[in-house]
């Protein structure tokens, strides 16, 4: 009975397309900025009953009785456009209505890296650009095969840049503009690094025209070349079940690479889906499959290799040998229930000295996670348990969570009937449970993801529904379509096949007869989109680095790429509705996936959108963690023409009192963290453009790489290399009564400042976050010097300076034998310029703390010249999250020699007097007692 149903099922599917069939469009270079007036738009029938194409009066075809056809339209607007049969009637055939714009971006940029001869694999790569008419390109430029422009493009390329038309390059990895030129060849050229398997550039035009035409601005993508060996005769494939539907999933950062599971065999892909091979295994120590080929459930890509799950194990193949493993200290080898790999790219979550998951696997009652790579060699464990729940309850599914840390698990406990979400953040690993609402029991197998928001947003489905909730729970929903959220009965009985969703909240939700329903995440509307692909055939969806979606269809064991126009699609389903968004336009200056907010600093952001006269709508920046940073909001309101325009300004800050010295720590704890925040209008519907960059998140604690340097004065030399080493004698040293030799470290002690033994000295900071200059810094700070040293004096005191109370000193702070580096900084400082009630203590001491608006100083021994070097700490526990030290090295001059020696000349002239009168009188005394014996004698 199965078998007739499976029957009747393909002789139905095989109906349908005979008698209905499918038809598409596309433009020459497949991009939607291209339907555009008197534009070529290729028309592609696939069925046996074709009669004519039907146009409408401001169009062309070149051959309408063909069912391969090119139109063009001479009106903008929308142009209804359908097949004619000869056997049905026309009004039952799907009628598409392409919207068609009067741009002036008729030009594009092109864009090629030559392969050049004697090239090492460190050295740069060229990437060549020029301006194409795509009206006029030959196949090579239409194919991005071509390594120089023609004739005609290189006069286009010259005319446009007299006209003030450049390249601007930007990549889309890191914030940076790349630099171009211009070279006599007619094209322009720049520079790419050898650091990366993938170049994506944006590159930029400046709208200049030339007869009516401007260039476009345009996303290009570069792969690396990575040729594998062949196969040998023992490796063997890996396949789905028979009948099953094909499966994808590709990295979450790397989304060029993906893994293609199917059952006719598993194809891996290194440049979306350009080129693709399928991939085998060796089978190494294990058995050789009965069936010729391993039968595969799930897969996840990883760095190194793959993991798969045949049956309820997972097995483990590495890139280099491609051997298929099986090891319990590594990987799970029995009970598993299902694996899932990120969906959302972490690696610019700034979650310093800890490394997120990307693999989640679990058992009935166990949940696992795992990393980037899997380093077979060591005796390291790769997965790690994160839960175990009772035997009373099982583990339907696991997902990573809407925020980057997060992680979640769905759960059915045996007592009851309601779906549980346990969530833990992935660094902390508390984890808390939720019931899922439903007004109904939901039946499995499951599916869930979440989807990338500030606050957790959750997608569930199983093969006829999806429940998502929205902000933390805010809003439970189902998906509908019209009336029904039972989606099967909508698509003719089929099952939800899989879905995708962009970063444009765009989400398609494709059955497993390949029909699509589209909705904007967070409207619950879907509605259908026309029939793309056969019933029969197995299609995938995929999504590029460029945020196109991608169909891949499996004919005869082979592969059919073809990009899907989601927009034009969009509009052609929602021709009624064109105007139904409740504002016109959207957007904002939140555009860096990280900000980092260091103690008292802050984020200005703003946020504008307009809308038609009275449609109520605003902005708003919701955000997880809400007692770690402020927000304070100002809106300016504008309406002009019966159009309302909104800006919004968004103040974030932290600004925390640290100088409670009673819980300093306690309280950095809890004001120092990740927050993330999302810019949303108040309200969204299907046909509302939303920008790519929503997300954001805050770093509250020590930028990367921030640091101070000591600034060397204006007129101050500064030497380096000048000596090897010097001696300091013992009686100047605070540890020691012997003389000290020192070896000077230049690499870490810098250069010497030469300052003049009578002046005063003051250092001046400047902070600095890398090579990127910050501000000066005006915090209190402390010095010592590094080789103890005393022989140097602060020039002002307590009561110059108007404490309030006996501040704190080196004598007071050095106490246990405590290291200069623990003794003394933001944890334990406390100002005496704050009335504690304390005694006043002796103010007559000096005054070691310094400012740069102080006007306390560094004085040094006038009685010879000499060389310290100091240690420089800011104490100000509210200036930083960063522990900020610099080192600095002073040598003084202008002590004469004579001048040095003046102390043993006070001591030895009298000495050098007292030894020559001494002889004197000797030599007196002899010559008497001399003189007294001769007469003796006489």
């Amino acid at each position: 009975m199965l078998r007739f149903g499976v029957v009747l099922t393909y002789i139905l599917l095989i109906y349908f397309q005979t008698v209905v069939g499918i038809w598409r469009y596309k433009n020459i270079l497949e991009e939607k900025e291209l339907f555009i007036v008197d534009r070529n738009i290729f028309l592609e029938y696939e069925g046996s009953s074709f009669l004519e194409w039907q146009y409408p009066e401001g169009c062309d075809v070149n051959n309408k009785s063909s069912p391969h056809a090119v139109m063009w339209c001479k009106a903008p607007g929308f142009q209804a456009v359908k097949p004619l049969l000869s056997d049905m009637s026309t009004d039952k055939e799907e009628e598409r209505h392409l919207y068609i714009s009067d741009s002036f971006f008729r030009l594009a940029w092109y864009a090629v890296i030559p392969l050049l001869r004697n090239a090492s694999e460190h050295d740069s790569q060229i990437v060549r650009i020029w301006v194409i008419d795509p009206d006029r390109a030959d196949e090579a430029e239409i194919n991005n095969t071509a390594m120089i422009p023609s004739v005609y493009f290189r006069y286009l390329t010259k005319r446009l840049l007299v006209g003030g038309e450049f390249a601007v390059i930007e990549l889309f990895s890191f914030p940076q503009t790349i630099q171009s030129y211009f070279t006599n060849q007619g094209l322009w050229e720049a520079r790419l690094l050898r650091d990366s398997e993938y170049h994506h550039l944006h590159i930029i035009s400046q709208s200049v025209s030339f007869h009516g035409k401007s260039v476009a601005s345009s996303q290009h993508v570069f792969y690396g070349t990575s040729p594998e060996k062949p196969y040998g005769d023992k490796e063997v494939p890996l396949r789905l079940t028979t009948g099953s539907p094909m499966s994808i999933v590709w990295g979450a950062c790397t989304p060029y690479r993906a893994l293609l599971l199917s059952d006719k065999g598993t194809f891996v892909t290194k440049n979306a889906f350009l080129t693709y091979k399928e991939i085998k295994v060796d089978p190494g120590e294990l058995l050789m499959p009965s069936d010729g080929y391993y039968v595969v459930s799930d897969a996840v890509l990883l760095e190194n290799g793959s993991i798969f799950r045949i049956g309820d194990a997972l097995f483990w193949r590495d890139n280099e040998d491609r051997k298929l493993r099986r090891n319990p200290m590594k990987l799970l080898d029995k009970g598993v229930k299902g694996l899932s790999f990120r969906t959302h790219c972490a690696d610019h979550y700034p979650l310093q000295e800890f490394e997120l998951a990307t693999v989640l696997a679990w058992t009935d009652h166990e949940l696992y996670k795992g990393g980037k790579a899997l380093d077979w060699k060591t005796n390291s464990s790769y997965m790690s348990n994160i839960l175990s729940i009772p035997k009373t309850a099982t583990i339907l599914t696991a997902a990573f969570g809407s925020h980057p840390a997060s992680l979640s698990a769905l759960v059915m406990y045996t007592d009851s009937v309601q779906l549980s979400v346990l969530t833990s953040y992935e660094n902390e690993g508390v984890w808390k449970n939720r019931t899922l609402w439903s007004k109904n029991v939901l039946q499995g197998p499951f599916q869930m993801l979440f989807v990338s928001a500030a606050l957790e947003t959750l997608l569930v489905w199983n093969k006829d529904t999806m429940l998502y909730s929205f902000h933390n729970d805010s809003e439970w929903r189902y998906l509908q379509i019209m009336d029904s959220s039972n989606l099967s009965q909508e698509a003719g009985g089929s099952h939800i096949h899989h879905m995708i969703i962009d970063h444009s909240l765009n989400m398609l939700v494709k059955m497993e007869n390949n029909i699509l329903f589209f909705c904007k995440f967070g409207t619950n509307k879907l509605f259908r989109l026309p029939t793309w692909n056969d019933p029969g055939r197995s299609v995938v969806l995929y999504l590029n680095q460029k945020e196109q979606i991608t169909m891949l269809t499996m004919l005869d064991r082979s592969l059919h790429v073809q990009k899907y126009p989601l927009q034009m699609e969009i509009r052609s389903a929602m021709r009624e509705e064109v105007h139904s968004c409740p504002y016109i336009g959207f957007t904002h200056n939140m555009n860096r996936p990280v900000y980092y907010i260091d103690k008292g600093e802050g984020v200005e952001l703003w946020a504008q959108i307009v809308n038609h006269e009275g449609e109520n709508i605003n902005v708003t920046l919701s955000r997880n963690k809400d007692h770690v940073l402020h927000i304070t909001e100002s809106t300016h309101f504008e309406s002009a023409h019966h159009l309302d325009t909104t800006n919004k300004t968004f103040n974030i800050y932290q600004d925390a009192d640290y100088r409670d010295m009673t819980n300093n720590s306690d309280l950095i704890w809890n004001s120092s963290d990740i927050v993330s925040m999302e810019l949303l209008p108040t309200q969204i519907a299907n046909s509302c453009s939303l920008p790519k960059n929503r997300i954001s998140h805050f770093f509250v604690g020590c930028p990367p790489n921030r640091h101070i340097r000591v600034i060397k004065p204006q007129r101050t030399p500064c030497q380096m290399h000048t000596f090897d080493n010097y001696t300091i004698p013992g009686f100047v040293l605070s540890n020691s009564s012997k003389d000290l030799l020192v070896f000077y470290d230049w690499k870490s002690f810098g250069c010497v400042l030469r300052i003049h033994y009578k002046d005063e000295f003051r250092p001046d900071i400047e902070l600095y976050d890398g090579e990127a200059f910050v501000r000066s810094v005006d915090a209190n700070f402390i010095v010592w010097e590094n080789f103890n040293r005393k022989d140097y004096y602060f020039n002002a005191t307590m009561r110059q300076v108007a404490c309030l109370h006996e501040a704190q000193t080196w004598k007071s702070m050095l106490v246990d034998e405590k290291r200069p580096e623990e003794a003394w900084g933001p944890h334990n400082y406390r100002s005496c310029f704050v009335d504690t009630t304390e005694k006043l203590g002796n103010l007559d001491q000096p005054y070691e703390i310094m400012n740069r608006s102080s006007k306390n100083y560094l004085s040094f021994s006038e009685e010879y010249n000499a060389i310290y070097v100091f240690n420089l700490k800011i104490v100000d526990p509210n200036y930083s999250f960063c522990n900020l030290r610099a080192v600095f090295a002073v040598q003084t001059y202008g002590i004469s020699m004579v001048d040095q020696l003046s102390p043993h000349y006070q001591f030895l002239i009298p000495f050098l007097i007292s030894l020559i009168l001494l002889c004197f009188l000797f030599y007196r005394y002899t010559s008497i007692f001399r003189d007294m014996l001769q007469k003796k004698c006489l």
